[in-house]
């Protein structure tokens, strides 16, 4: 089992690979812009950990994968983003919170944050008739 380690003056705190994958997860939810993952029910997410059922786990989380390395911690994320937004805008904000929030709950430092945009998903202002349209042809259509 990996675990992330803070050695304090009155003994040793220890983070599992899942507890800080869910913290960014909430830190996640908090930043506007960027797609959330369907919602799964707090009962199925536990059926589906006792069971060790692997494939349940991936639909589960697919989002965020956590290194725990010896001396660093290193975080990967694969998101769905809005369009419209300024990509590295986004990217240095989530990085930017998901270090300070971490640092703030658990005492870690996370070494590396490496964002990787899957997907861009259009509101539907940007479909005519179920086919995607480019922002300005769009306007042209009408």
């Amino acid at each position: 089992m990996d675990l992330a380690t803070v050695i304090t003056e009155k003994g040793k705190i220890n983070f599992t690979r899942i507890t800080i994958e869910t913290l960014i997860r909430i830190v996640l939810q908090e930043i506007k812009g960027i797609i959330q993952p369907k919602k799964i029910s707090f009962p199925k997410i536990i059926q589906s950990f006792a069971n060790e059922n692997l494939e349940t786990k991936k639909n589960i989380t697919p989002e965020v994968r956590v290194e725990i390395k010896p001396d660093s911690i290193q975080v990967n994320l694969f998101l769905t983003i809005h369009y419209g937004l300024r990509i590295p805008d986004l990217t240095w904000e989530v990085q930017a919170k998901i270090k300070e929030k971490i640092k703030e709950v658990t005492s870690l430092d996370i070494e590396q944050i490496n964002v990787h945009i899957q997907s861009i998903r259009f509101s539907k202002k940007y479909h005519y008739k179920r086919k995607l349209v480019a922002p300005g042809s769009f306007l042209k259509i009408f």
